[in-house]
C-alpha cells in the first residue's frame, strides 16, 4: 500500500439555506482520502436528520447544483460555458433529469439508445443560464445530447425506473426553480442552518460494497473527507514511473514495480481480454522494424486478485529525421500561400497517401511551416495538415472552436499528435476536405464521415512541451480526428464506413447547424 494518501474531490452539492429570513447558499463538497488511486466513489448519500429529507449524488454525475436562492445569481455571469453541467434519476417524477447551461434562447435536445437509434426530441425555448429538462420513459441506458448557438454537448445517463414507455422530453423550467428531490419523500430536499445531517459514501472493492459516514451539524460551507485508507483489499495503482531505451530494432520499456500488483499485462492496443500476461516481469521489448521520427506505444496494466489497474500508456520515439532542402524551402520560401494538394491529382495524392513522420520539436523551422500552414488555411478551413503543403511531417493547425468567443476561434499547432482514445460513441457527421476540391472535373465525394464524440490528444505544442488533453467538445474533437488523419494518410472519405461497427453507439445526424464544413 502507499503510505501517501491521495485526495480525490468527488461531488458538490449546493443547498438553499434559511438563515434570518434572508435566503443564502451553503456549499458542501466531499472528498475520498485513501492508499493508493484506484479505489473510487459509486455514490453519496445526504440525509437531512432534522427536517426529514434526503437525496443521492450518484457516478458518474460529479455534482448536483441546487438553485443559489439569494439576491445575486453568479450562475448567469459571462464565465459560465454551455453545458451539461449534471444528471440524476428523479423518483419522484420517474423521469431522468438533465440540467445544461445555455448561452442561447433556444435549445434542442435528443435522446439516443445504446444502439444509436434516436428515442425522442424536442425543440425548446428556454432562459439564459441553467435550465432543467426531464426525460420520461427513457431507455435503461441513453446518450442525451444537447445542440445550442451552434454548440452541442452530450452525456450518458442511466434509467432507474423499472417501467419504460414511450420516450418524451419535458422542459422542466431555469435552475432558479430547481431544488434537489427526495428519494424517500415527496418534498424537496431542504436544508437549514445547524441541521443534524449525515453523509454517507460508498464505494466497491472486491465485490464488496464498502462505506464511510460523517455525522454534522454544518452552519457554513464545508468540505468532508472520508477515509478509505485502511482499506487493503483494492485492485493495484496503474503503472506511472517508466524508463525506455530505443534500439536500431526494438524499444525496450521498464516500470517500478506497483505496490500490491500480483503481475502486469501489455498489448498493442487497448484491449485487456487481448493482452500478453507478463507474470511479476516488470518489463517489455517491442521488437518491430522500427522507422525514425516515429513515436510508439504500448498498454499496460496491473493486477490482483481484486481486480485490474487503469491502463496506462507507455512512450517511446525514434530520433527525428533530420529536415530535408525541400521540407526548408516549402516552410520558409515566398511570401504567397502554400499550394494545398489535390488528391485527384498526382504526384499530390501519392504524398497524401503516404504516413508521416514525427519532428523535432525543438526546431524552430516547424513554427514556420506551421504559420503558413495557417495562411493557407484560415479563410477556406478550419484546420489543415503538413501532408497538404506537401511535407509528409506530423504538424497540425486546428481552429478551437471550444475556445475564444461566440464570433471568434483562435487557431493553434501541434507537433507529432497522436490520438490515444476515442469514444465509444461514432456520429456520422457533415465533412470535406481542403484537398478534395469541388468543381466538374472532379468526381463527386460524398461529405460525411464517422466521428468519435471526444478524443483524448497527445501532442507537443510550439514551445516543445508536452500535453495530454481530452477534447470534449465535439465540433472541435472532428477536426482533430480530420487532421490527425491526415497525418496517417486517411482521407475523410475512408471513414464512411466504419469497420467494427458492432463496438460503437452510431448516433446518426449532424448536430453542427450553422458551423462551417470541416475543409
Amino acid at each position: 500500500m502507499r503510505t501517501i494518501k491521495s485526495l480525490i474531490l468527488l461531488a458538490l452539492i449546493v443547498l438553499p439555506v434559511f438563515v434570518s429570513a434572508q435566503r443564502a447558499r451553503i456549499t458542501f463538497s466531499f472528498a475520498m482520502n485513501q492508499s493508493g488511486s484506484q479505489l473510487s466513489p459509486d455514490s453519496i448519500f445526504v440525509e437531512n436528520l432534522s427536517s426529514n429529507c434526503d437525496t443521492m449524488i450518484y457516478s458518474p454525475a460529479n455534482s448536483l447544483n441546487v438553485t443559489k436562492l439569494s439576491g445575486i445569481d453568479d450562475a448567469k455571469t459571462a464565465e459560465s460555458q454551455f453545458g451539461i453541467e449534471s444528471w440524476y434519476y428523479d423518483s419522484s417524477e420517474r423521469a431522468v433529469s438533465v440540467m445544461a447551461f445555455v448561452q442561447e434562447e433556444k435549445v434542442k435536445v435528443s435522446v439516443f439508445d445504446i444502439s444509436g437509434r434516436q428515442c425522442c426530441s424536442g425543440n425548446f425555448s428556454v432562459d439564459y443560464g441553467y435550465n432543467i429538462f426531464r426525460v420520461y420513459g427513457c431507455p435503461r441506458s441513453a446518450v442525451v445530447t444537447l445542440s445550442s448557438g451552434g454548440k452541442e454537448a452530450s452525456v450518458s445517463v442511466v434509467n432507474a425506473d423499472d417501467v419504460s414507455s414511450h420516450c418524451s422530453i419535458q422542459y422542466a423550467g431555469s435552475g432558479e426553480n430547481i431544488s434537489a428531490k427526495s428519494l424517500y419523500s415527496n418534498g424537496a430536499f431542504v436544508f437549514h442552518s445547524g441541521d443534524q445531517m449525515r453523509f454517507t459514501m460508498y464505494s466497491t472493492t472486491c465485490g464488496d460494497v464498502i462505506s464511510r459516514e460523517i455525522l454534522s451539524n454544518p452552519t457554513e460551507n464545508t468540505e468532508y473527507t472520508f477515509d478509505f485508507t485502511n482499506v487493503e483489499n483494492i485492485r493495484p495503482d496503474l503503472i506511472v514511473a517508466y524508463d525506455s531505451v530505443v534500439y536500431m530494432d526494438s524499444i525496450r520499456w521498464t516500470w517500478q514495480q506497483v505496490s500490491g500488483a500480483e503481475g502486469y499485462r501489455y498489448n498493442l492496443v487497448d484491449d485487456y481480454e487481448t493482452s500478453i500476461d507478463l507474470g511479476n516481469v516488470s518489463t517489455v521489448r517491442y521488437e518491430q522494424t522500427l522507422d525514425s521520427s516515429r513515436t510508439y506505444m504500448i498498454y499496460v496494466w496491473s493486477y490482483n486478485s481484486c481486480g485490474v489497474s487503469d491502463v496506462n500508456r507507455l512512450y517511446a520515439s525514434t530520433p527525428a529525421r533530420e529536415v530535408t532542402d525541400a521540407e526548408y524551402d516549402i516552410a520558409t520560401t515566398g511570401e504567397e500561400n502554400l499550394r494545398i494538394l489535390n488528391i485527384f491529382e498526382q504526384p499530390d495524392s501519392v504524398i497524401l497517401r503516404t504516413p508521416s513522420i514525427n519532428v523535432d520539436v525543438t526546431d524552430t523551422i516547424w513554427n514556420y511551416l506551421a504559420n503558413r500552414m495557417y495562411q493557407a488555411a484560415r479563410t477556406t478551413g478550419v484546420g489543415i495538415a503538413a501532408p497538404q503543403v506537401g511535407i509528409n511531417r506530423k504538424v497540425i493547425c486546428v481552429q478551437r472552436w471550444d475556445k475564444g468567443t461566440m464570433i471568434s476561434h483562435p487557431w493553434e499547432f501541434y507537433f507529432n499528435p497522436q490520438i490515444v482514445e476515442y469514444s465509444d460513441s461514432v456520429v456520422r457527421r457533415n465533412d470535406g476536405c481542403l484537398s478534395v476540391p469541388d468543381g466538374s472535373e472532379y468526381p463527386t465525394i460524398g461529405g460525411f464521415s464517422y466521428r468519435a464524440t471526444w478524443v483524448i490528444v497527445t501532442y507537443y505544442d510550439v514551445d516543445g512541451i508536452f500535453h495530454e488533453e481530452k477534447i470534449n467538445h465535439q465540433y472541435t474533437a472532428h477536426i482533430f480526428q480530420h487532421e490527425i488523419d491526415h497525418l496517417n494518410a486517411v482521407m475523410f472519405f475512408d471513414r464512411q464506413v466504419e469497420e467494427n461497427a458492432y463496438k460503437y453507439t452510431i448516433i446518426e445526424g449532424d448536430s453542427y447547424e450553422g458551423l462551417p464544413e470541416i475543409r
